[in-house]
């Protein structure tokens, strides 16, 4: 597994020079990271302070172009993250089964055929 401590990644499958991520973030993101159709993890830049949900977390799971976006929502931060894989369904189960077992609230939306 990739080098990490609690809030951050990096290494392995992850890229890109951000690497700190929200603590939903991060267990969705060690969620993908064992996914053998995953090949990399880009985390996207925190957005804190928000207004609370008094503890409902959700991510919000989108195909695109280039893979999957997963729009990451903890109490009071939001946090968006690329995921890249070679088998996109595959992907989107396995983070979605995982996250499920979580008990996190999962929104897919816009998937391709």
């Amino acid at each position: 597994m990739a080098k990490s401590n609690k809030h951050s990644r990096a290494g392995g499958k992850y890229t890109g020079n951000h690497t700190s991520l929200i603590p939903l973030a991060a267990l969705l993101c060690d969620i993908a990271y064992t996914c053998p159709a995953v090949t990399k993890i880009s985390p996207g830049f925190i957005k804190a302070g928000l207004r609370s949900v008094s503890g409902q977390r959700r991510v919000k799971i989108t195909q695109d172009v280039s893979g999957i976006l997963l729009a990451v929502r903890d109490n009071a931060s939001h946090q968006e993250v690329r995921i890249y894989a070679m088998d996109v369904a595959a992907a989107i189960l396995a983070i979605t089964r995982g996250a499920k077992l979580e008990h996190i609230l999962v929104i897919v939306a816009n998937l391709a055929n």
